[in-house]
């Protein structure tokens, strides 16, 4: 097995978390982020900084090209954002559809590409009841195939799947991880909006540690 993985890397707290996982436990990273039409690219912006800070190397990948058969989300389309805690039906609006299977296949080669040997994701415990791309069942059958997809087995890896976004928070803050360097909400305005279903959701996990998240916010629910 390699010691090169390929992190897809949004920008936000969860992959920020991830990416520093796998060099904290000695890989070689290679960072990949999309641009898929979503609604702002201040994630794209934090992801670009952080992989020049760290010297590691960074492709963003435009496939804005797909957007209308990735449509029908308030993440990709005009839809309201919706606010609030995430319930199922606020959650529902933000799926992108097939949104991570698009993404770990274009990863898979990328990580022919690069001689890497697995592909990492930052799916997690609390997308379960909603995301279906978030599930254990989804990240077995993509890792099946993407094993035998090429000449090179890939390894399609998910380490936050047993965690919430609270736990992943506290697995960086054990790594001393500053979280100024994400972007979480929905929306891409100056400061974080405090309401969005993504903000809220990040406000919760940083609560549930006992610390303060450093993002400034317009409201801080």
């Amino acid at each position: 097995m390699t010691d090169t993985v390929v992190v897809i890397y949004s920008g936000g707290m969860d992959s920020y978390t991830l990416l520093h996982l796998a060099r904290a436990r000695g890989f070689k990273v290679h960072a990949l982020s999309f641009n898929y039409g979503q609604r702002h690219v201040r994630e794209l912006e934090c992801a670009a900084s952080v992989a020049d800070s760290l010297g590691i190397p960074h492709k963003v990948i435009d496939i804005r090209a797909m957007n209308e058969v990735m449509s029908g989300s308030a993440l990709t389309s005009g839809i309201e954002v919706p606010e609030g805690h995430y319930e199922e039906d606020s959650m529902k609006a933000t799926v992108v559809p097939n949104r991570n299977m698009i993404l770990l296949s274009l990863a898979t080669g990328y990580a022919v590409t690069v001689g890497a040997g697995a592909v990492w994701y930052g799916a997690h415990g609390g997308d379960h009841a909603i995301y279906p791309d978030c599930r254990p069942e989804f990240v077995e059958k993509m890792d099946a195939v993407c094993r035998v997809a090429n000449y090179e087995p890939i390894a399609i890896e998910a380490p936050f799947m047993a965690l919430d976004k609270g736990e992943i928070l506290a697995e960086g803050l054990k790594l001393g991880l500053d979280y100024r360097h994400t972007w979480t909400c929905y929306n891409g305005r100056a400061r974080a909006c405090g309401r969005c279903g993504s903000c809220v959701e990040r406000l919760e996990a940083f609560a549930a540690q006992g610390v303060t998240d450093p993002l400034d916010y317009e409201e801080r629910t």
